[in-house]
């Protein structure tokens, strides 16, 4: 009788422990579970790193766009005369020239500047804005910005999905303002009333749309 209660008595003390197996199953279920915490933590920063860097990324964008918009808004009334053609403004979708009371390069102090954006292609189906300055003292009758090369010009945007400038039409008899993608001295006087600057950094995003007003300064 005493053993039997023995043999009982030790049958349940082993059932209310765990078996090697039984520790080895919870083990792995602990650490798959753990693997897919952290997998979602990683997941999680890396999306809140990239976020951050896109706001980085748009806000810097946003500023150059703003000086650009500076520089706009700063023409100089007075043609310009490059290889016997003159002008106060003349752009296309992909390159912008004119006269600046403003300068974006510390190099150029005083004095009016002519400046060119231009659109460049990359060779991943991107775009980068760049910018070449020069004050209107050193421009001789040889200069022709169509002979710069790339060390000529400064980065604005380096990276892009596309970038391109449009141009406020004038109104003629029974017509409305419109955009248009070129200003040629040819056909079209004086300067644009404003100019739109259209960035868009990538296929995800919206475009940042600029409309720069143009007032012209005369040149003192």
């Amino acid at each position: 009788m005493g053993a039997e209660i023995g043999q009982t008595g030790a049958a349940c003390k082993g059932r209310t422990g765990f078996t090697l197996l039984e520790l080895l199953i919870s083990l792995t279920i602990l650490s798959i579970i753990l693997v897919i915490i952290l997998g979602a933590f990683r997941v999680g920063v890396r999306a809140w790193e990239k976020g951050e860097q896109d706001i980085d990324s748009n806000q810097r964008s946003r500023i150059v766009l703003g000086l650009i918009k500076q520089q706009l808004s700063s023409i100089v009334l007075k043609k310009i005369t490059i290889d016997s053609q003159s002008f106060f403004l003349k752009g296309d979708a992909k390159s912008l020239e004119f006269l600046s009371m403003l300068s974006l390069d510390p190099g150029n102090e005083f004095g009016s500047v002519y400046v060119k954006y231009v659109v460049k292609e990359k060779e991943d189906q991107k775009e980068s804005l760049v910018f070449f300055e020069r004050n209107i003292v050193f421009m001789d009758k040889e200069f022709n910005p169509e002979n710069l090369d790339d060390n000529d010009f400064h980065a604005l945007i380096p990276d892009a999905r596309n970038v391109s400038f449009e141009y406020l039409k004038q109104p003629g008899e029974e017509k409305a303002y419109e955009w248009q993608e070129t200003w040629n001295p040819k056909n079209d006087s004086g300067v644009p009333p404003a100019v739109k600057i259209i960035l868009k950094k990538d296929e995800k995003t919206a475009p940042i749309t600029v409309i720069v007003r143009i007032i012209p300064k005369e040149d003192t």
